[in-house]
């Protein structure tokens, strides 16, 4: 029987991660802003799956794709391929859920930047306290989502997924082409 080694400090990966249970983020929303800050990854993540619980729902299918890319997932229609931008408020302030719609990271060595005009074809803005999500095709670097908007983005999920692919000149219902999907880059 052939044996193989392991390479010194590799077997560290193998072992489950001790992973302890974060009680002060069962308060969430009610949670300090340094819980949040230190927690963003999380909370982004989790505007991500709501998106795709949200798509899901309604009936499109989607996918997650890796983190170095300027959109967070695809979305498949019958036309072809969207992308979509991902951006996640945990709550409201001043009755407002607000959103700053830049790439990056400020202690990232590329810093904080304006997404190219071809970087994603739709925004997804998740009001994450609410478990709401708001399409959107508007490219202003700046967005809210009012407090008073929120029964209704409850009430019809996809109502406003519908309204930014009207804006962007996609016909949902179209019937779906024979052969691969073509990408709308």
């Amino acid at each position: 029987m052939t044996y193989q080694p392991l390479l010194v400090g590799f077997e560290d990966v193998f072992d489950a991660p001790s992973i302890e249970p974060h009680h002060d983020l069962f308060q969430f929303p009610e949670i300090d802003a340094e819980t949040l800050r230190s927690n963003g990854k999380q909370y982004g993540r989790a505007g991500e799956l709501l998106v795709e619980s949200v798509l899901l729902s309604v009936g499109v299918q989607s996918v997650g794709v890796a983190e170095h890319l300027p959109f967070d997932c695809v979305v498949f229609l019958s036309q072809g391929v969207l992308r979509v931008q991902v951006k996640t408020a945990t709550r409201p302030r001043a009755n407002c859920f607000n959103f700053n719609i830049s790439r990056g990271y400020h202690r990232s060595p590329a810093g904080v930047r304006r997404y190219s005009d071809g970087d994603y074809d739709l925004l997804a803005l998740v009001c994450l306290s609410e478990n709401v999500v708001k399409f959107s095709a508007d490219r202003q670097r700046s967005q809210l989502v009012g407090i008073e908007e929120i029964e209704r983005l409850r009430r019809r999920p996809g109502a406003s997924f519908e309204a930014a692919l009207s804006e962007l000149g996609v016909d949902q219902m179209t019937p779906a082409p024979a052969g691969p999907l073509p990408f709308c880059y």
